[in-house]
């Protein structure tokens, strides 16, 4: 049961991840994160971001400015 607990914890954090990702991408340049990222990519920067210790809007903003650049 604590292993299904935790894959629906990581889809749910997953989730808020790509939908945090695509506000930003829309604040910052009026399309979502799909126009420049595929989801393999997505799902790249999802994996970092569960390694890294940054809180999770600081981390979608790097990640933004670092597409962007």
């Amino acid at each position: 049961m604590q292993a299904l607990n935790e894959m629906t914890e990581l889809g749910y954090t997953r989730t808020m991840f790509i939908e945090n990702l695509s506000h930003q991408f829309i604040a910052v340049t009026g399309c979502g994160v799909y126009a420049y990222l595929d989801p393999v990519d997505v799902n790249g920067l999802f994996n970092n971001y569960v390694s890294d210790t940054l809180p999770i809007d600081a981390f979608i903003r790097q990640c933004v400015r670092d597409v962007l650049k």
